[in-house]
């Protein structure tokens, strides 16, 4: 089969930063780590694998960070990677081959898979602490059992990914699609029901004043969530373009405010007026406010947009970080001068809604919300590749000015 594969040195790394100042494709060369490749057809580690024939692989924030070498070489994630990563996954599959341990599946049946290799995908008994309370997505044993060391599915050298024709998945990890369910909106599962889980671990109350920071699926995923839930607060979005104004007001924001460094003044000002806050200006040109938003969720994925959102926040306030984020230089000022307290968030996890006491996947839920027609994703905008076109996925999500666009996706159909 042919897969993507990332592998990159820290010399590789720091000479890819370098070159990448003036030649920016850099980052999906050969010279960069990435490369369309001839792989083996992973085969099933025990009889609990199913192996799937990939139909649609997304691609997410995360993937870009890794792929223009975002993530620092020194980030503790890379403890828990195994190189060369068959990269992917987002994902919509079908089951083409079962393990002998495996029930409740057919051949060619559609599913989806949660990507996190957790301690029931690594056969680990007892549960650590965070998969016992639902969590998967940070368990503490992702360098041990029966599996090499991974984070997830598109983090390992050995299952492939979703940007391969094949991939394998653990039992415990696979979610069946109704029929009623598209491709389409199946790929748009996973990164949604990540900001389900960001909302459910740091739950607004009612009357709070929240800044969604960011413009990607995440955030909009975040809008969403909240208003599905009925919490009733006011949503102010930043967005940089206008397709993402319209987005983010389907989605549920009240205010939308066009976020530019190039005119910072002008959008800190929209923010203190929507907050009800102060716009301050200090030495070096430092925009903060004083007041601010009760609750602020970061989806930017970049050390820039926490050292802004903690800068927004009121004192007393709430940061909650859901973009991946990178090694660099923040000032914590804010959270102590202020006493705030900042939160991150990573992945999807089993839990309960606060309007639905049933324990279960956040996968579930999300395919509820569609299925009832209450979350309509035909909106997002979604740009297909063939696996070959991997370059020009990636680039296109790089230019967003030009082509508005939420998610590329790779199409194996």
């Amino acid at each position: 089969m042919k897969s993507i594969i990332f592998d990159v040195s820290p010399v590789r790394w720091a000479l890819c930063k370098l070159a990448g100042k003036v030649y920016r494709s850099v980052y999906v060369s050969r010279i960069g780590g990435l490369k369309l490749t001839e792989t083996s057809v992973p085969t099933l580690p025990d009889g609990n694998w199913v192996l799937c024939k990939t139909l649609l692989g997304g691609i997410c924030g995360t993937d870009l960070n890794t792929i223009f070498m975002n993530q620092h070489p020194a980030s503790m994630i890379q403890n828990f990677v195994s190189f060369p990563m068959m990269l992917g996954h987002e994902n919509v599959a079908r089951v083409v081959k079962v393990g002998s341990g495996v029930s409740g599946l057919e051949m060619g049946q559609r599913v989806i898979v949660d990507p996190s290799h957790s301690c029931a995908v690594r056969g680990i008994e007892p549960l650590c602490e965070m998969c016992r309370s639902g969590r998967i997505s940070s368990c503490e044993n992702f360098d041990r059992g029966g599996i090499a060391k991974s984070i997830a599915l598109g983090y390992n050298n050995f299952t492939g990914g979703s940007w391969s024709e094949y991939f394998v998945a653990h039992k415990s990890q696979i979610v069946p699609l109704p029929d009623n369910i598209s491709d389409e909106q199946a790929i748009l599962v996973d990164p949604l029901a990540c900001s389900l889980h960001c909302v459910l671990q740091s739950l607004p109350k009612d009357g709070e004043n929240i800044l969604i920071f960011g413009s990607g699926i995440i955030a909009f995923g975040i809008m969403f969530a909240i208003r599905l839930l009925g919490i009733d607060v006011k949503i102010t979005a930043t967005v940089k373009y206008p397709f993402q104004e319209e987005l983010a007001n389907h989605c549920g924001a009240d205010n939308v405010v066009f976020w530019s460094r190039d005119n910072k003044e002008r959008s800190v000002r929209e923010l203190a007026n929507f907050s009800n806050a102060r716009a301050m200006c200090g030495r070096f040109s430092l925009r903060f406010l004083r007041g601010g938003f009760d609750r602020v969720y970061d989806c930017t994925g970049n050390v820039g947009g926490i050292v802004d959102v903690l800068r927004f926040c009121k004192a007393g306030g709430n940061v909650i970080v859901a973009g991946t984020p990178q090694l660099g230089l923040i000032d914590l000022t804010p959270v102590w001068f202020d006493e705030i307290t900042v939160r991150g968030v990573t992945g999807r996890a089993i839990e309960s809604l606060p309007t639905d006491g049933r324990v279960k996947h956040d996968y579930f839920h999300i395919l509820e919300f569609i299925s009832e027609g209450k979350m309509d994703v035909s909106v997002f905008p979604l740009k297909f590749f063939r696996q070959d076109e991997y370059k020009q996925a990636l680039l296109y999500l790089r230019n967003r000015s030009k082509f508005p666009v939420i998610k590329s996706v790779f199409d194996f159909r």
